[in-house]
Formats: C-alpha cells, sequence, structure tokens
C-alpha cells in the first residue's frame, strides 16, 4: 500500500513539473526571454510548427518566436487542457495553447489569434522533466483590424515586466 501511495504521489509531483514547464515556455516567449525558453527542452529537442512557422530544433524555434514578437506590441499565450501520461521516465501530454498577438502594420492596428495544441514527447533526466520532441498543431489562425480598448497596456518585452520583479521579491 505504502507503495502504491508513494508512486501516486510521484505522478502528482511529475504532472505539476511538466504543467509548471508548459506555463514556464508561455512566459518565456512573452516576455522574450531566450534562457529562460531554452530552460524547459532536453538537449538535442527538436520542433515541428509546420512549415509556415518553424521546422527544426527547439533553440532555433525560441530564437525564432523572440524575433518575431519583438516586431510586435504585445503577445499573450495561455495553456489549458493538459493530458499526460507517464511511462517511467517517459511522458507525453497535449496541452491546448492560446495566442495572440498585436501588431502595426502601416498605422493600422491588427492581431493575430491561433488556437492549437503542443503534442510534446518528455523524459525525465537526472530529476528534471525536459521536452524531447513537440509537433505544434494548428487548429484555427485568424488575423483582424482591432480597435485598442480603454486600459492602456502595462507590459514590457523583456525582464523588466514588473512580474520578473513580484517573482525577485522587489515588487511588495
Amino acid at each position: 500500500k505504502g507503495f502504491a501511495m508513494s508512486t501516486q504521489l510521484q505522478e502528482i509531483i511529475d504532472r505539476q513539473q511538466i504543467t509548471e514547464a508548459l506555463y514556464t515556455y508561455c512566459r518565456a516567449v512573452d516576455r522574450v526571454d531566450r534562457e529562460l525558453g531554452y530552460s524547459i527542452w532536453n538537449e538535442g529537442a527538436m520542433v515541428d510548427y509546420g512549415e509556415a512557422i518553424f521546422i527544426g530544433s527547439a533553440r532555433g524555434v525560441i530564437d525564432h518566436i523572440c524575433d518575431s514578437h519583438l516586431r510586435g506590441l504585445a503577445h499573450s499565450h495561455q495553456i489549458s487542457n493538459i493530458l499526460i501520461r507517464f511511462n517511467g521516465n517517459n511522458a507525453v501530454s497535449e496541452a491546448y495553447v492560446n495566442s495572440a498577438m498585436r501588431m502595426n502594420n502601416d498605422g493600422a492596428l491588427f492581431q493575430v489569434n491561433t488556437r492549437g495544441r503542443y503534442l510534446d514527447n518528455w523524459t525525465r533526466i537526472e530529476g528534471r522533466w525536459g521536452i524531447d520532441r513537440r509537433v505544434f498543431v494548428c487548429d484555427f489562425s485568424e488575423m483582424r483590424s482591432v480597435q485598442p480598448g480603454p486600459t492602456p497596456p502595462r507590459l514590457t518585452l523583456d525582464n523588466h515586466d514588473l512580474s520578473y520583479a513580484l517573482f525577485d521579491g522587489e515588487l511588495k
């Protein structure tokens, strides 16, 4: 009985570590924090975001996404509906992703909204879960003209964002 309980507890811990890594990915690309983005992958990880976006190394996709985000005004990624299946030190996950990017094109404000799923293969190495392979499945995408809302954005596309001060203990 104790073995079953410890196995279940370990799976809960593993599930939370993978979930945190998925959330970290969103934070990394929204704050254009390349080092944070690199941190969720295992060495040699590969990605397939489709020919229209990027196929290649995980480090390469982080660079590609961060470079494209620097051309935008704001972006926001959310992860939900996370399903994880374990097989020892390996796991697979499906996570729904919602992303929005605001851009200015010749004075016109527009937004690209994408909804899709990350299909990830994970390996635990020395107690740390990292992604070995990701396939992004785009379920649908749209681009439209938008009008800015009444609340001005407060984000920064770097580590000067208020969230860094919060986690560093400087925002009280």
